[in-house]
């Protein structure tokens, strides 16, 4: 059999190679060396014993108690509510399914800050100030509540495919063999256990990374948290690079055993689910019983994750004459925002066709970097560019280009996750043949490529561009003077109480998202072939 690429012209090889060499000096200049420089550093500096190690330890382990206390009570609170959510989109028809599903991507993509801020909003009411509610909130039961909410998609994003992979035959069987309904549900849920702890480890590393909640609720109850200790130790005088990545290596490792546990529960108690005899059938209606539970489902999710927090950022807007808030950040984040999505859209399509060339070694590497990024937070990775690159042969801190390289590094594993099954499902032999027809490389990759690839990469460019817009770690870290980020606006609005001014920029940004995704939508359905329209639209 003769290799597709020994029939390609010797200079097509070495561009290709060359083009792979590239690639990979890329993946090590801007992940792999700013990461092992900087969590390298407590091999090399000072003692920890010899630097006030005691007092340093010691707040060290109250910072790292609260944060997985925190994570595991959100945790243990999403897992059992997340398997149930998935349980009844995927087992029951509803058109009530339409209205928790939106619900839960609508929180999933809401910057956790903006959440804290509505809620904050709430409860400075006189009539809730003094209240039991408000006592709860102000404490570690209402970050835990805000962890929670955020945790939850992730969960019910885990377990849907296991209860969408159960065929009816499995509880035809049950009832054939006469098992009481308790008996049917405790082997139902033993077949859904892995999936349902792989939700439990998932929301504990995204309670464990999470910043925004930590910079606005945390900030204000003084409470310990390791995220938030890491960007005091690199935003107060004197810097503390070695306290920071001390504090990176717990979280780090935090995540990556969280990781390890997910992938040992997946291998050791994974069942396969979906064969030839499976019979997918349509989803019965709900009983009135079950109805009733999605409706308060529905409700509490819209009511308690949406709609109170947006009204309370409506109202307060509308209120207040006190027009302070920072717009020039808008511009600045919309500007930072395009270019980083663009730049992590072009690389993550580079790495997700290189992965899925065959006999590419450069594979391997790619998978690892789209796996670690799984356990490296956004606050690390700032971490890192801030020491990596604050140099006299890399003086980039402290320029807009850093900020936009730490955005691309931080989304672009993201994105390649995101492209690589759509770029597999493409026939190499498209290619070929329009090669042998004797199409340009231009013609090949805009008439044929980009049709086919055109929905994915609109929507990979435009949940880049929303998560960069709103982002909060890597930008409290690496903005440069005179250009402050969006994110980091609206915490400085809040963390001095201006919840008016910080409102009517959230709004505002929310508003030119809802704009650019409008317009991204139109201008791709007008580009489009009009035979590619229908099945993009």
């Amino acid at each position: 059999m003769v290799h597709a690429d020994s029939t390609r012209p010797v200079s097509a090889r070495l561009s290709r190679r060359l083009g792979g060499m590239l690639l990979f000096a890329l993946l090590l200049l801007f992940f792999a060396y700013p990461l092992l420089r900087f969590l390298g550093l407590p091999f090399w500096s000072t003692p920890l014993v010899a630097s006030g190690g005691e007092s340093w330890l010691n707040g060290l382990l109250v910072a790292v108690r609260n944060t997985v206390l925190l994570a595991l009570a959100a945790a243990v609170l999403v897992a059992p509510l997340g398997a149930g959510l998935a349980w009844l989109l995927e087992r029951r028809g509803s058109m009530l399914n339409h209205a928790i599903g939106a619900a839960l991507w609508l929180i999933f993509l809401a910057p956790s800050y903006l959440l804290t801020t509505g809620w904050q909003i709430v409860f400075r009411e006189p009539w809730l100030r003094h209240g039991l509610a408000a006592s709860l909130f102000y404490s570690p039961l209402g970050i835990v509540a805000l962890l929670a909410f955020k945790a939850l998609p992730f969960a019910v994003f885990v377990v849907r495919p296991t209860w969408a992979g159960m065929g009816r035959e499995l509880e035809e069987a049950m009832r054939v063999h006469a098992l009481s309904a308790p008996r049917r549900l405790w082997l139902t849920a033993r077949l859904a256990l892995p999936a349902i702890a792989a939700g439990f480890v998932i929301a504990f590393i995204e309670s464990v990374q999470e910043f925004g909640i930590p910079a606005t609720l945390g900030a204000h109850l003084r409470l310990p948290i390791l995220t938030y200790a890491i960007y005091e130790r690199l935003s107060t005088s004197p810097l503390d690079f070695a306290g920071a990545a001390r504090l990176s290596w717990v979280l780090v490792a935090l995540a990556a055993g969280g990781a390890l546990l997910h992938l040992g529960l997946h291998h050791r108690h994974s069942a396969v689910l979906v064969h030839g005899r499976a019979r997918r059938a349509a989803p019965p209606a709900p009983t009135h019983g079950t109805r009733g539970l999605m409706l308060a489902a529905a409700g509490l999710l819209w009511v308690l994750g949406l709609l109170v927090p947006g009204a309370a950022l409506v109202v307060s807007a509308a209120h207040g004459g006190d027009w302070a808030g920072d717009y020039r950040s808008l511009i600045n984040s919309t500007g930072f925002a395009v270019l980083a999505a663009s730049a992590s859209l072009m690389l993550a399509l580079t790495l997700a066709r290189s992965a899925n060339r065959p006999g590419n070694r450069l594979a391997i590497g790619i998978e690892l970097f789209t796996l670690s990024n799984m356990a490296i937070p956004g606050l690390v990775l700032g971490a890192a560019y801030l020491m990596a690159f604050n140099n006299a042969w890399l003086p980039l801190y402290g320029t807009s280009v850093l900020l936009i390289l730490g955005y691309t590094a931080g989304y672009t594993p993201m994105l390649t996750r995101l492209l690589q099954s759509p770029v597999a499902q493409i026939d190499r032999r498209l290619g070929e043949a329009a090669r042998l027809h004797g199409l340009s490389w231009a013609a090949r990759v805009i008439d044929i490529e980009a049709v086919l690839l055109a929905a994915p990469l609109v929507r990979g460019w435009l949940l880049a561009f929303g998560f960069v817009l709103f982002e909060l770690p890597v930008s409290e870290l690496l903005y440069p003077p005179g250009r402050t980020p969006l994110g980091v606006a609206i915490v400085r609005l809040n963390q001095t109480l201006e919840f008016h001014a910080a409102a009517r920029l959230a709004l505002s940004g929310l508003a030119l998202t809802t704009a650019v995704v409008a317009l991204a939508g139109v201008v791709t359905y007008l580009l489009l072939p009009i035979g590619a329209r229908r099945s993009h639209a």
